[in-house]
């Protein structure tokens, strides 16, 4: 058998013909390692030319474009505290501060997590002078409301009292507050002059009411509005339909000419395969009857709401079904509307909560009860909304959770159960009185001086729509948005 012989071994053995030992041979390799190791050092690489070594492309590249070998020299190096430069303020930080002596005006935004207070402290306002002008403007604007990108104004003397503040959340919306000669503070809402203009769309559905207003050019915000007008007349969930027609005479806010927003819906028409159904609004002086009223005079008010969803589609109706968890036949005592996790749910009515948690094969569910014996249920909630609990009062409209799929689900949605007197009834098919009606005076001044100017605008834009409403089946129907 041959013997593996281990690297270098011929050249460490004794040989016997020469008669010189190893040490020598030993000698020379390690100082040839020695300059091995020197050159290696010196040049990065075994370059025995002596010059400047290429450098890897990568390392190039990133000397090119950054800087690499200046900057990690830099980074050994100990921060110089004394020769720091002051870091680029970002918008809405300090540009004036305050001096001991001397007047100064400053502005500003709030930043994320910045209050008021700490925005002032930081131009070295005193923490009295302060507390004295936010609580004053507290008593016209609550500053809980405040959001990032608020901007203010104060304007500080030279004893460091605040003389004047102002606080801005959009461009119509301002509050300002004035130290007067006894050293209390005056706050007033800012009267800022703007234009309103009335303008009118129309339109035919053709898919679904939210893109019929989008392509006549009204918008989104303008579809949701029309749709609360008649929250309470039609259910935009079942009775949608294509060749439904919409009429609507709102208002345009401008600000030094340049819109600003949308304003009130003045006049709107809605009409479909139940009639046609108009709304104007009343603006009461007191307030009392304000609201929207059909031309005479009846109130569109009702106790409850038709849907406590806008924009959905039904996908399971009052009544025995087959159950689909279950596999058999079951009375379904409520509505069902398909709508995407998140879909705010609010309250039809006012009332108090009586349930708001987790409950079996409901579950998040929240339960109202109203005046008059009625009870609502929303179940299969994702989140159930803050401030929701057992014994708060709400109001119609308000947020109580949103859509969800938790409990006893096969999919995203809301199950909406209603009991009168204890007895599950067909919400669908429920008719609730109306508010009081105007009358006398009042009902004549509104007839004359609202709904005759209103209807002629009303009745010359539906004629602009030529396509008539087709007859449908009572059982088609097609998802409002």
């Amino acid at each position: 058998m041959f013997r593996r012989r281990e690297p270098f071994e011929d050249l460490l053995r004794s040989r016997r013909r020469s008669g010189r030992g190893r040490a020598p041979l030993f000698l020379l390799l390690v100082v040839g390692a020695a300059v091995a190791a020197y050159y290696f050092d010196t040049f990065g690489s075994w370059n025995l030319r002596g010059d400047q070594p290429k450098p890897r492309p990568d390392v190039a590249l990133a000397s090119a474009v950054g800087g690499v070998d200046h900057a990690v020299t830099a980074a050994r190096r100990p921060l110089d505290v004394a020769r720091a430069e002051e870091p680029a303020r970002k918008k809405g930080s300090p540009t004036a501060v305050w001096e001991e002596g001397t007047a100064v005006a400053m502005r500003g935004e709030l930043r994320k997590d910045e209050s008021v207070f700490l925005a002032l402290q930081n131009r070295n306002v005193s923490p009295q002078a302060i507390h004295q002008v936010v609580t004053a403007t507290g008593e016209k604007f609550n500053f809980r409301h405040s959001r990032p990108g608020d901007r203010w104004y104060a304007a500080v003397d030279a004893t460091g009292s605040i003389t004047t503040f102002r606080y801005q959340t959009s461009p119509e919306d301002i509050w300002e507050t004035v130290r007067k000669e006894d050293g209390s503070y005056q706050v007033t809402k800012v009267d800022v002059p703007t234009e309103t203009r009335q303008d009118v769309a129309a339109g035919e559905v053709t898919s679904s009411l939210w893109e019929s207003f989008q392509h006549s050019g009204a918008g989104g915000p303008l579809a949701a509005a029309f749709i609360d007008v008649f929250a309470h007349e039609i259910d935009f969930v079942t009775e949608t339909q294509p060749g439904d027609r919409f009429v609507v005479v709102f208002e345009r806010i401008y600000l030094d000419g340049k819109f600003l927003r949308l304003g009130r819906i003045l006049a709107a028409r809605y009409d479909g395969a139940s009639g046609v159904h108009d709304a104007f609004w009343h603006p009461s002086e007191d307030g009392e009857d304000a609201g929207y009223y059909d031309a005479d005079g009846q109130s569109l008010q009702t106790q409850f709401l038709k849907s406590p969803l806008a924009t959905v589609r039904i996908t399971s109706r009052f009544g025995r079904r087959f159950h689909p968890i279950l596999h058999k036949m079951k009375m379904h005592a409520g509505v069902d509307y398909g709508a995407p996790v998140g879909t705010p749910v609010q309250a039809v009515a006012d009332g108090v909560v009586t349930w708001a948690g987790r409950k079996g094969p409901n579950g998040r569910l929240v339960s109202l009860k109203h005046p008059g014996g009625y009870v609502t249920h929303y179940a299969h909630l994702s989140k159930i909304a803050r401030g929701i609990e057992r014994g708060k009062h709400v109001k119609q409209k308000t947020i109580i959770g949103r859509v969800g799929s938790s409990g006893r689900s096969t999919g995203p949605h809301l199950h909406f159960g209603m009991k009168k007197d204890g007895h599950y009834i067909n919400p669908l098919k429920t008719d609730f009185a109306r508010d009081e009606p105007l009358k006398g005076r009042e009902k004549d001044h509104f007839v004359r001086e609202v709904v005759e100017p209103l209807k002629a605008k009303l009745d010359a834009a539906a004629k602009s729509i030529a396509a008539p409403v087709p007859k449908r089946d009572e059982g088609s129907s097609v998802e409002p948005g």
